[in-house]
């Protein structure tokens, strides 16, 4: 009598040799995830400075880009601050609500922690007046993976580095 098929040796054999596969591939595709989740925060905190920027220069008026909760990991509101307090009040006009991932994990520093405002020249200027320059920090997962650095200069332009973020800025 001939049979096909795998005895049970065999499978369990090939069970392990799967194992053994997956448990070597599955943190580098973990790594992949957190990048590409970085990577599209990055594109849409960007692009939201870019059009807030564009906005304000073409209404000529200043145009605020604010952190939900005081926290850009929730998303944020890029709105014209009729009464120039950096947040969005009922009664003004909102331009846009931005929701990203909710494992997204950004720190700003003290200039822009709350809010980013660029004036009718598109620069980017404090509520007092003075120039706003300020950098966000998109936190991997582990400590020792590359993150995100979006820089924005005094003019209102902003520049993207890839590296290591220090762990101080990462502890949330």
């Amino acid at each position: 009598m001939n049979s096909r098929g795998f005895t049970l040796i065999e499978l369990l054999v090939a069970l392990v040799v799967l194992g053994i596969l997956l448990s070597i591939g599955m943190p580098a595709f973990g790594k992949i995830i957190d990048q590409q989740r970085m990577d599209s925060g990055l594109s849409s905190l960007t692009g939201s400075l870019n059009m807030a920027r564009l906005e304000a220069v073409r209404r000529n008026r200043p145009v605020t880009l604010a952190a939900i909760e005081g926290d850009w990991g929730n998303g944020w509101l890029m709105f014209l601050d009729t009464n120039h307090n950096g947040q969005y009040d009922a009664g003004e006009p909102l331009l846009r609500e931005i929701a990203p991932d909710a494992a997204i994990r950004i720190h700003a520093n003290t200039p822009v922690a709350r809010y980013v405002r660029f004036n009718g020249r598109g620069e980017s200027q404090l509520l007092n007046g003075g120039f706003q320059a300020g950098t966000f920090r998109f936190c991997p997962l582990a400590a020792s993976d590359e993150g995100r650095r979006v820089t924005i200069n005094q003019v209102g332009r902003w520049r993207v580095e890839r590296g290591v973020i220090e762990a101080e800025y990462c502890e949330f």
